[in-house]
Order: structure tokens, then C-alpha cells, then sequence
């Protein structure tokens, strides 16, 4: 049976499977709104040389505290880090400083340009985690949608010379990625992202799996897009069949914006994932 072009849309843009989703928007603002108010922050740090290339950091209350990067989504063309600040009610609280990073856009930068700058990133934010309040040696990182994506390139097994170090990030939460990116050839967002056929290959983390050193865990909603379910259902097959320490975890009635309202409070159930893996229990 062949796929029309408005099912494949529907399936790999979240904007159309999810009709409310700017009230989903509306709420994470003002969360994080209310957050910044709340916690003691330091703003736009730059890590790089390029226009977004800042981040936030919200210090746990003891110096040298487990130390945990988010990344945002926005299909690498919207969205920004103050959008998101809220993580931080869901982690602080338990002792961890958190890190909210932000990452040039498309179509300013290319997918290729963002993948390789978000990996230098993650590597400055290693190499002064100290400086950030935070342990180095305790430094974990989840990202949404587009920002699971350029998690999942950063960690890439195979990226050379510009390969971080194995067990410089020792755990990753995943939610709602994209991990084989061809299909994004065919939906209307491209021609924002810019992405071409030849590219395809370098910016796909089903082609590139990551480092088996980082522990990883898989999420996505149950009320997603049978297309996306099926990306992180795949890609964490992948990294089990290559000995990662990887789960999978399937959210109960969330989609592809609402799984986000699972990290507000540090014992939601996606807050309870990322605090897992950064070591931290009750």
C-alpha cells in the first residue's frame, strides 16, 4: 500500500499529528518562566563562537553536584533554551545542576554544522563542569525530539577525531527522536531545515549508533505517530544488539509535545527516568 504525501506528513511532523500543539508551548513558557524566578541562574554562557552557541546553568545548592545537560527540540529550526528552563524544578530539587543549552538553527546552519557543534558543546561543558557547579565525572544529558537527534550525533561510535571521549557523558535519556532522518526529505519543515539527499547519511544516528559507554535510555509516548514509535522502538534495538546498556520505555498516553509535562516535578515519571540515569536516587 502506498503512502500518501499527507500520511507521511502526519506521521513526521508533530505539528500536524498534534493539533493543541501551541498549548503545550504556552505552558512550557510560562513554566519556565516561574522557574527562573524560582532558582538562582547564570544566563547565555557561550561554550562556542557561533550566534546560539549559550547556555544556562541552574547550580545544585553543593558545589560538584551530578551535572545534567537538556536539549531542546524544535525539528532544529525553532524553540529555545528559556522555553525550557522549567527542567530544572524537576532537578535541582534533588541535588543536580542542570544545564539548559541552546544550538544554531536552521536554516542559518546546516543539520551537519548543528550535529558537529552541539558534539563541541557537550564537550566544553565537560571539560568545565566545575566552573558550572558540577562534577565532570557525573555528567549526564537528555534531549527532546530534535534535541534526542543531535544527542544521539554526539555520542556517534564512529566520529573520528572528533569523537568525545568514551564515559565523558555517562548516561543519555532520549525522548521522542528522530534517528533515521531520510524520511524528512518528504515533509513541508525541509524546506526550513535545508536537508539534501547527500546528507542524509552523516546526520542519521541509525547509521552512526552511538558509543557503547554511555548508558541509554529510550522514550517515547504511546500516543505518538506509529512512524515515530517505531524510530525509537528501532534505534533502541540497534544499540542493544551492539551491547549498549540501553532501555525503552513507552509513555501511557502521551504524545509527541504532552511527554514533556512528565519532567515538571522531580517524581514525574520522565523526571524519575533522567534522574535514574544521572545516578540520583530517593
Amino acid at each position: 500500500m502506498s503512502v500518501t504525501p499527507d500520511d507521511h506528513e502526519w506521521q513526521y511532523n508533530p505539528r500536524h499529528s498534534v493539533p493543541d500543539f501551541a498549548r503545550h508551548a504556552a505552558r512550557a513558557a510560562e513554566l519556565s518562566r516561574a522557574a527562573r524566578e524560582r532558582n538562582a541562574g547564570r544566563y547565555d554562557i557561550a561554550y562556542g563562537d557561533s550566534p546560539l552557541s549559550t547556555l544556562d546553568v541552574f547550580p545544585a545548592n553543593a558545589p560538584g553536584a551530578p551535572l545534567h545537560v537538556f536539549l531542546h527540540g524544535g525539528y532544529w529550526r525553532g524553540r529555545d533554551k528559556a522555553d525550557y528552563s522549567y527542567v530544572a524544578d524537576a532537578l535541582v530539587p534533588r541535588g543536580v545542576t542542570t544545564v539548559v543549552m541552546n544550538y544554531d538553527l536552521c536554516p542559518a546552519a546546516t543539520l551537519p554544522e548543528i550535529a558537529r557543534r552541539t558534539r563541541e558543546g557537550l564537550r566544553w561543558i565537560h571539560r568545565n563542569a566545575a566552573s558550572l557547579g558540577g562534577d565532570p565525572d557525573r555528567l549526564t544529558v537528555s534531549g527532546h525530539s530534535a534535541g534526542a537527534h543531535l544527542i544521539a550525533m554526539a555520542l556517534a561510535e564512529d566520529a573520528g577525531a572528533d569523537r568525545l571521549e568514551d564515559g565523558a557523558i555517562k548516561a543519555a535519556v532520549l525522548i521522542s527522536g528522530i534517528y533515521e532522518l531520510e524520511p524528512v526529505l518528504g515533509i513541508t519543515v525541509n524546506e526550513t531545515i535545508g536537508l539534501r539527499p547527500e546528507m542524509v547519511d552523516g546526520v542519521s544516528p541509525m547509521r552512526h549508533p552511538p558509543s557503547t559507554a554511555t548508558a541509554l535510555t529510550v522514550v517515547v509516548g504511546s500516543a505518538e505517530t506509529p512512524a515515530w514509535i517505531a524510530q525509537s522502538r528501532d534505534f533502541a534495538t540497534l544499540c542493544r544488539g551492539r551491547g549498549s546498556r540501553c532501555t525503552h520505555h513507552t509513555l501511557a498516553g502521551e504524545d509527541h509535545f504532552s511527554i514533556m509535562a512528565r519532567m515538571e516535578k522531580p517524581d514525574d515519571a520522565l523526571s524519575r527516568l533522567v534522574l535514574d540515569a544521572a545516578g540520583v536516587k530517593e
